[in-house]
């Protein structure tokens, strides 16, 4: 089996992050693996926004439960717990 074939059938989703940044190197990695990342229609609309500000990302996991209707929750899965 090809190394392709192995990740997609060995990928997991991961919902608990851990608080430590992850190096430059590998967020460009992330974003670069992301800008090649199939689309719907192949119309590579996707807009990538990094946000690493403890502060910031707590204040959209809010307005974002806000809008879903669902304050009480988050909807980044417990990042900030």
């Amino acid at each position: 089996m090809n190394e392709t074939m192995k990740t997609l059938l060995n990928r997991r989703s991961i919902r608990k992050y851990k608080s430590e940044q992850i190096k430059d190197e590998e967020l460009n990695a992330v974003l670069e693996a992301g800008k090649y990342a199939p689309s719907g229609a192949n119309q590579q609309s996707a807009l990538f926004i990094v946000v690493q500000n403890k502060n910031v990302i707590e204040k959209l996991s809010k307005m974002n439960a806000a809008v879903m209707g669902k304050e009480n929750i988050d909807p980044y899965y417990g990042h900030l717990q």
